[in-house]
């Protein structure tokens, strides 16, 4: 199973799942074009994709849902919370519990954020963004991962000392907010034990930087791992499970 990320940050996220000629893409917060142009950067494209997993309804992760749907025909996968948060004009199908799509296994896992929203299980791989906790279901999956994109969205200290008003402020800082780097590499190096590498996205453009992210990780997380900071500007990848 393959791994690449399109996007991930505050500015847009969306994850590409590839495995034995099935392709899920997970998000798609981009416009239809930049998402097509970064995986034609990937050596794929669009027209390979057999479905859309959609973790929340924030623009950042559905901007080009309804075109990129529409267009090449995908169905896009999401919970019922999940869909009555969206205007959706495409094939829709809602889940409940686990599925399966051709020879991918899927978990949902609900996460911590201001709107119904939700992480995966992916066969060995997970993903977990959005969410202003660790939350004990995330907890209990991680030990079962080789491989997790996770989101490291603030440092603590620049949010705090930040420019941003004080009700963003206690909004991003919340439970249902957004996971800082301490929980993130906290997670990695109490529950990672089985992981072959780990991914940290959806990082802040102003409450964070890639140095703050790996000094962080490399204090906290004893193990030796393979561990990347995606990039907030292009496509990342292609880690292999």
């Amino acid at each position: 199973m393959q791994i690449s990320v399109v996007a991930s940050g505050s500015n847009g996220n969306s994850c590409l799942i590839e495995n034995k000629g099935t392709s899920l893409l997970i998000d798609a917060g981009k416009s239809c074009r930049e998402i097509e142009r970064r995986l034609n950067n990937l050596g794929t494209s669009l027209e390979n994709v057999n479905a859309i997993l959609l973790t929340h309804a924030h623009s950042d992760h559905i901007a080009g849902v309804d075109v990129i749907s529409r267009r090449y025909n995908i169905p896009v996968y999401l919970s019922k919370d999940v869909y009555e948060q969206t205007n959706l004009n495409t094939k829709t199908k809602i889940f409940s519990k686990s599925f399966k799509i051709n020879n991918l296994k899927i978990k949902p896992i609900q996460t911590s954020h201001d709107v119904p929203s939700t992480g995966f299980k992916i066969n060995d791989f997970g993903i977990f963004t959005d969410t202003g906790i660790i939350t004990k279901e995330i907890e209990k999956i991680t030990p079962k991962l080789k491989g997790i994109l996770l989101e490291s969205n603030h440092d603590i200290d620049m949010l705090i000392n930040g420019s941003y008003p004080a009700f963003l402020k206690q909004r991003i800082l919340s439970d249902r907010g957004h996971l800082s780097n301490i929980h993130a590499s906290e997670l990695i190096e109490k529950q990672g034990k089985n992981l072959n590498f780990a991914l940290l996205g959806h990082l802040s453009a102003n409450n964070n930087t890639v140095r703050i992210v790996k000094h962080t990780f490399e204090t906290i997380v004893k193990k030796k791992l393979n561990y990347n900071v995606l990039s907030r500007e292009k496509e990342s990848g292609v880690w292999d499970i």
